[in-house]
C-alpha cells in the first residue's frame, strides 16, 4: 500500500485531505501542520509521497522541499497551495516538487491523482533544466522519459484535444489530465502544448496509422491554441 505525509497549517483542510486520501485506499502514515514538524517526522517514518502547503510555519513549503529533496531524494513531493502566482509555481517545481495543485481543487480529485502519480511513475527519466532546448533521441529513448498514461496523453493532445475531451475519453477527471500534462512539460522540457506535440512529433511518438489530412488538421488545431494553453 502506498504510504503518504500530509502537511498543511489549516486543520479543517488537513482533515478533509486525510480522509479523501484514506478513502482512495492510500495509507496516511503521518500529518504535520508546520514545516520543522514535518522535518522531523520525515526522519520517523517511511512514505512514498509528501504532500506540502508552502504557507507553513517553522519551515516554508518551500524550504521544506529543498531538505526533502536532499535527504530522501526518491520522495514524491506534490504542494498544493491557495496561490497560483506563476513566480511561486515555478520555484516550486524547480525546486523539486512533482507537480503543483491549487487548494480549489476537490481533495477527491486530488485524491486520486495521488494514486496515478504513485502507480505510473514507472521511469521518470532526468528532467531537463528550465528553458532549454528539447534535444532528439531515439524513439525508445523519448518513450522511457515518459510513462504510459502521459504517452497517451500526449498523443490526445497532438490531435488537438481539450483537457475536458481527454477526461472523457479517458474517462479521468480534468484535475488529473492537468496533473499528467504538467509532468510531461517537465520531463521533456516545453512550457505549453505547442511545444509538447512538436516534441512528440519530432521523437517520433505520434500515431503513424493516422491519415495525413488528420494529421494536417490535428496540427491546424494545435497552433491555434494560446501559447499558454495549459
Amino acid at each position: 500500500m502506498a504510504r503518504v505525509v500530509l502537511a498543511d497549517d489549516h486543520p479543517l483542510f488537513l482533515q478533509a485531505m486525510k480522509i479523501a486520501v484514506e478513502r482512495a485506499g492510500i495509507e496516511v502514515v503521518g500529518t504535520a501542520m508546520r514545516g520543522d514538524d514535518l522535518i522531523d517526522l520525515m526522519g520517523r517514518v517511511e512514505a512514498d509521497l509528501v504532500l506540502i502547503d508552502l504557507a507553513m510555519p517553522g519551515y516554508d513549503g518551500l524550504e521544506c522541499i529543498d531538505r526533502l529533496r536532499a535527504s530522501h531524494p526518491d520522495l514524491t513531493l506534490v504542494v498544493v497551495s491557495g496561490t497560483d502566482d506563476e513566480v511561486t509555481v515555478r520555484k516550486a517545481m524547480e525546486a523539486g516538487a512533482l507537480c503543483f495543485v491549487g487548494k480549489s481543487t476537490d481533495p477527491d480529485d486530488l485524491a486520486g491523482a495521488i494514486r496515478i502519480l504513485l502507480s505510473d511513475s514507472i521511469h521518470l527519466g532526468v528532467p531537463r533544466a528550465a528553458g532549454s532546448s528539447p534535444g532528439v533521441a531515439s524513439t525508445g529513448e523519448a518513450a522511457n522519459i515518459l510513462t504510459r498514461r502521459e504517452l497517451e496523453i500526449l498523443r490526445l493532445v497532438s490531435q488537438g484535444l481539450s483537457n475536458g475531451e481527454m477526461a472523457k475519453k479517458l474517462w479521468v477527471t480534468e484535475q488529473t489530465v492537468k496533473f499528467h500534462l504538467s509532468n510531461i512539460y517537465r520531463k521533456i522540457g516545453v512550457g505549453n502544448r505547442t511545444g509538447a506535440s512538436r516534441w512528440a512529433q519530432q521523437q517520433g511518438l505520434l500515431d503513424e496509422s493516422s491519415d495525413e489530412d488528420d494529421r494536417t488538421e490535428n496540427w491546424r488545431k494545435v497552433r491555434a491554441l494560446p501559447s499558454d494553453a495549459p
